[in-house]
């Protein structure tokens, strides 16, 4: 019988895997668990099914046939697992807290099967597996007053750790471009200072907290991404920031599911701005035109980077398959930079970042010499094969904006076929039939072939494509959408791989 139980219990656990790796990426806000839906009325109706059996067979059939039944429940439960697990795709990241969540799951659900056991009612813990996603979802409940304390605590320590240190503190938001201008603000910055930034996209108050607690002490600049999924996280990173300088890379229509409109969008990010000293200045992306609203509002000391009527003028921006050129002007003071990286994006936000560390003492001569080896950020326009077909991941962080200059900018490579691989954009709320439909439009207008993936996103893609003659091949997954590239892409062709399908939407 104990063997029972510990089959039992491994099965639920690796039932629980995804769903514990669900809530991690987003945050564990329990309401993420309905990305699962159809996963957990699967496991509800077998459960159902499968518990009315054993029960049926516990009290009328006679002790052999409840033995053989038991054993099919046991190999049908594992099969059903299986194949669950398999069908949510989702990546394991094994935190601290994960560890907590999975190891009280582990505890919780070997306390039900051992009290099964002493009922007397141990068959029953073939089918209970299936119940690894709700006994979850109870242990994580259980388990967040302790969380919401222990991060608290985290985050305060970091807080006095970075008011008592004299760096100069940089805070960048935006919907876009927060990861490219952080990454090239550090490379200039350390031309001429000891220089921080938060890792990969470490934005939120822990991953924040994170970096701090790796600091030497030496630090004279701290930049510090802010990312924001609903009202108030903005607040929230200022205030345990305190940030000295403001950058805002640009707005779009993102996370609508939790803001609810772009306005509040607009009014999170401004955030920022106003939690910036007036005598300090924030800089501003005036390519944008909602961040040139902000621009406009701001009261205290501000500096845009624009194409016209800002501070810092972008011009005779060229580019090639290469790389980008343009010159950035200041009144007078002019410097010509040439990026190893293409499109309007990379042109943007360097020219933001720039911007910033010019205010702040570094040369233009170290501005120009530095953008000669900044290549973009993984997964940002990065052409990452050049022959016999060019590829080029923008897998990261698809948005309205982000996808029109995408697209726009594909039509500078060549002659030959533009291929287009994308699953639509998420977290769109009410908008999401609009602003898919709409990419699917400007992809028949720039692509010769598109690869969409199976799902309602990729449907309302597909949906802006009817009527434009662009052949569509649909795909169920990644490693489908591989295969397709292996047999639809010939020499000269151009794939622009511009899929975001974050982890939680595997399913």
């Amino acid at each position: 019988m104990i063997a029972c139980i510990v089959i039992s219990a491994g099965l639920a656990y690796y039932l629980a895997l995804p769903f514990a790796s669900l809530l991690q990426s987003a945050g564990y806000r329990i309401r993420a668990l309905s990305r699962a839906k159809s996963s957990l009325i699967s496991c509800a109706v077998y459960f159902a099914l499968t518990l009315i059996a054993e029960l049926l067979a516990l009290f009328f059939a006679g002790k052999v046939l409840c033995v053989a039944l038991t054993v099919l429940l046991y190999v049908g439960t594992a099969i059903f697992t299986y194949f669950t697990h398999r069908s949510m795709r989702m990546g394991y990241h094994f935190t601290r807290r994960l560890v907590r969540l999975l190891i009280a799951f582990v505890i919780l659900y070997s306390g039900l099967v051992v009290g099964l056991y002493f009922l007397p009612l141990v068959a029953l813990c073939a089918v209970t597996p299936t119940m690894a996603p709700f006994l979850l979802a109870l242990t994580h409940f259980a388990l967040s007053p302790f969380e919401k304390a222990n991060n608290l605590r985290y985050i305060r320590n970091a807080s006095a750790r970075l008011i008592c240190s004299s760096a100069v503190r940089i805070g960048i938001t935006g919907s876009y471009g927060k990861t490219s201008v952080k990454h090239y603000l550090e490379r200039l910055l350390s031309r001429r200072y000891v220089t921080l930034v938060t890792p990969e996209n470490y934005n939120t108050p822990l991953g924040i907290a994170k970096t701090v607690e790796t600091m030497s002490g030496k630090e004279e600049m701290l930049v510090l991404e802010m990312g924001a999924r609903k009202r108030g996280d903005i607040s929230e990173l200022c205030e345990m920031t305190h940030p000295d300088i403001g950058v805002i890379t640009g707005i779009a229509p993102q996370h609508l599911e939790t803001f609810g409109s772009i306005d509040d969008v607009l009014r999170e990010k401004n955030v920022l701005a106003q939690s910036v000293p007036a005598d300090s200045a924030v800089f501003y992306n005036l390519t944008d035109a909602l961040v040139r609203k902000l621009y406009d509002a701001r009261e205290g000391k501000k500096i845009g980077v624009g194409y016209e009527d800002a501070e810092y003028l972008i011009k005779d921006v060229t580019f090639d398959a290469e790389g980008s050129y343009f010159t950035l002007s200041k009144g007078e003071d002019a410097v010509r930079i040439s990026l190893p990286c293409v499109g309007k994006a990379c042109v943007i936000d360097f020219a933001l970042a720039a911007a910033v560390a010019i205010e702040w003492g570094v040369s233009r001569d170290d501005v120009s010499l530095t953008a000669k080896s900044c290549a973009a950020p993984s997964h940002r326009f990065e052409i990452v094969k050049k022959a016999p077909i060019t590829v080029i991941d923008d897998s990261y962080n698809i948005n309205p904006v982000g996808a029109s200059v995408a697209l726009d900018t594909l039509q500078a490579f060549g002659k030959g076929r533009k291929v287009v691989y994308t699953s639509g954009i998420v977290e769109l709320g009410r908008e999401e039939e609009k602003y898919n439909v709409a990419l699917g439009r400007h992809i028949a207008r720039v692509a010769s072939l598109a690869i969409v993936c199976e799902g309602r996103y990729g449907d309302a893609v597909v949906r802006g494509m009817a009527g434009t003659g662009i052949p569509v091949l649909r795909v169920k997954d990644t490693k489908q959408a591989s295969e397709t590239f292996s047999r639809v892409l010939r020499q000269g062709d151009v794939l622009l791989i511009m899929s975001d399908l974050p982890r939680e939407y595997l399913l």
